[in-house]
């Protein structure tokens, strides 16, 4: 087994309290400590490195040191469930993407505790250079329908009995590669908030993105 440099517990503490005891996703923001329904508390917070602990881990950087890859600056603050997912969709969460969040949480709980916020702001255009086609048939789609805001995520062989007064979207695995994971990218960009219920995969354009996607070409 390889030799893990793992973070010693003040270490932990510290990329704890620099994000403000929240998830660094900056769309989840989750905060990760508070009572556990009696007389203690609960922490669901997990600091995980940014380059993996060990050789054959998520984003290994064999350039580092020891005491880099278990430094402060090699990790990021996230709840469980981000942790996981970061780890297991490395492709959507890159090196920098996990850097980014980290300076973003930091400086929302700096300007926090000094009574300001802190709004991010990304460009939908770097959406059209990683997924053209999607965005093509999504704004293709609201062009015909502008005041529709939801879609599912599934197959074509699927039956979906949906709503007629409330008109979906739908767009099909059969159409784009790596459907799931330009989702995951597009939360991240806030250009879609995922709304799955009934085991349908479920997502809703904000208006922000939407009124992006009626300008003109």
């Amino acid at each position: 087994m390889a030799k893990r440099d793992d973070f010693r517990a003040p270490v932990v503490r510290t990329i704890a309290q620099r994000a403000g005891y929240r998830c660094s996703n900056q769309t989840c923001l989750r905060p990760t400590i508070g009572p556990d329904g009696a007389d203690e508390s609960a922490s669901i917070g997990v600091a995980a490195h940014i380059t993996a602990a060990a050789e054959g881990g998520p984003r290994y950087d064999p350039t580092l040191t020891a005491e880099e890859r278990a430094a402060a600056e090699n990790g990021v603050w996230l709840c469980q469930t981000c942790s996981r997912l970061v780890d297991v969709d490395v492709t959507s969460h890159s090196i920098g993407q996990l850097r980014e969040w980290k300076t973003l949480a930091e400086m929302r709980a700096y300007l926090g505790i000094r009574g300001f916020a802190i709004v991010v702001s990304r460009s939908f255009q770097k959406l059209e250079d990683k997924m053209p086609i999607l965005l093509a048939e999504m704004r293709d789609d609201i062009t015909g329908s502008p005041f529709t805001r939801e879609f599912i995520v599934g197959s074509k062989k699927w039956s979906y009995n949906g709503d007629s007064e409330n008109p979906v979207f739908s767009y099909h695995f059969e159409d784009h590669d790596n459907l799931k994971p330009m989702l995951k990218v597009m939360q991240n960009y806030n250009a879609i908030i995922e709304t799955t219920y009934n085991n349908v995969d479920r997502f809703e354009l904000t208006e922000d993105f939407a009124e992006y996607l009626l300008l003109p070409v």
